[in-house]
C-alpha cells in the first residue's frame, strides 16, 4: 500500500454555514493508551486538517465546528435529522463509518478517538500526538494493518477450499479453480473470446452475498474481461448449465483485493453460476488474445508492482 487517502471527499462534501452552538457526544479523550487509539485519533486530526483548511478558505462565512462535531456524531450514531446546518458534519461521520468498515477497523477503533482528533484541531486544542507525526503513523498502521488482513485471508481461504476439496462433488483444475456442477448444460460451450449472459450470485468464504445480477436480468460481458477463475471457469461449461465456482485469491483479485475495497486481499470467491447465452466476440483489428494462464500471469506480474 503506497499511498493512503484519506479524506479527499471530506473537505469537497463540507457546506458552510454561520458560527453558533451546539454540542456532540461520545466522550472527551485525554490520553491514548494502544496503537489502535493512537490510529484513531491520528486520522481524525487529518480530517481535522482537511476541515480546518475548508472553513479557513470560507473566511467570514466559516464553519461552525461544534455543529460539524453535532453532525458527526448524529450520524455515527444513526440519527435521521438531517438539517443543512451540520450536513457537513455527517459527510465526515459518513466518511469515518465508510474508512472502519472498508480497512475492517470498526471493531479496532473507538469513534471517539477520530472524533477527538478532529476537534482537537477544530478548537486548537493541544493534540496528543504532534502534527508531523500522523501522517507518518497512520501509514505505517494501516500497512501493517492491511498485511494482517492479507495473512489472515490466506489462512481462512486455504483452509475453506481445503475443506472443499473434501467434497466428492467438487473437482479441481490444474490452476487451482474448484468447481461443482449442479446441473449440465446441452448448448454451446464459450470460449475465451466469447461474450456470454450469466446469472450469478457472489459469496465471501463467511456467506455475504458481495455482488448478485438481478433477478430476471442476467448480466453480459466477453470472457477476457472479468477475473481469472471467471474466463477459466466459464469454459468448462456449456450453456445451460449451473456451476458453483470456489476461486482462489490468485484467480480472483489477489494479494491487494478489489479497487472498491469490497473484496479484501486474498479473499477466496463463491460463485453460483449460470450460463444462459453464449456467443463469440469479432475481435477488433489488432485486438490481443490471451489465454486464462496468461491473463493470470499478467495479473500476479501487476499485483508484484504494487
Amino acid at each position: 500500500m503506497k499511498k493512503i487517502i484519506l479524506s479527499a471527499l471530506v473537505a469537497a462534501a463540507v457546506i458552510s454555514c454561520n458560527k453558533g452552538g451546539g454540542s456532540g457526544s461520545g466522550g472527551s479523550v485525554n490520553k491514548l493508551e494502544n496503537e489502535d487509539q493512537k490510529a484513531g485519533y491520528a486520522y481524525g486530526v487529518i480530517i481535522g486538517q482537511d476541515v480546518e483548511k475548508y472553513s479557513q478558505s470560507l473566511r467570514a462565512d466559516s464553519l461552525n465546528y461544534s455543529e460539524v462535531e453535532k453532525g458527526i456524531w448524529d450520524y455515527l450514531n444513526n440519527s435521521s435529522n438531517e438539517k443543512n446546518s451540520y450536513y457537513q458534519g455527517q459527510s465526515i461521520g459518513f466518511s469515518i463509518a465508510n474508512f472502519l468498515k472498508t480497512q475492517k477497523l470498526d471493531r479496532k477503533i473507538d469513534q471517539k478517538y477520530i472524533v477527538s482528533g478532529i476537534m482537537n484541531v477544530l478548537k486548537k486544542d493541544s493534540l496528543l500526538l504532534s502534527r508531523d507525526s500522523v501522517m507518518p503513523f497512520i501509514q505505517d498502521y494501516m500497512q501493517k494493518n492491511h498485511e494482517k488482513i492479507k495473512a489472515d485471508n490466506l489462512e481462512k481461504g486455504n483452509k475453506f477450499l481445503e475443506d472443499k476439496k473434501k467434497n466428492s462433488k467438487v473437482q479441481a483444475t490444474e490452476s487451482g479453480l474448484l468447481y461443482e456442477v449442479i446441473k449440465e448444460g446441452d448448448g454451446e460451450q464459450p470460449t475465451s473470446n466469447s461474450e456470454v449472459k450469466v446469472n450469478y450470485t457472489g459469496k465471501l468464504t463467511d456467506g455475504k452475498v458481495f455482488d448478485e445480477s438481478k433477478k430476471g436480468e442476467p448480466v453480459g460481458f466477453n470472457l477476457m474481461s472479468v477475473i481469472p477463475g471467471w474466463t477459466e471457469g466459464l469454459q468448462l461449461m456449456k450453456t445451460g448449465a449451473k456451476y458453483k465456482f470456489y476461486i482462489p485469491a490468485h484467480l480472483a483479485y489477489g494479494a491487494n483485493g478489489s479497487p472498491d475495497g469490497s473484496i479484501g486481499p486474498n479473499e477466496v470467491l463463491e460463485f453460483e453460476v449460470e450460463l444462459v447465452e453464449t456467443k463469440e466476440a469479432e475481435a477488433a483489428p489488432g485486438q490481443l488474445q490471451f489465454t486464462p494462464e496468461q491473463l493470470q500471469q499478467m495479473m500476479q506480474q501487476q499485483q508484484g508492482g504494487n
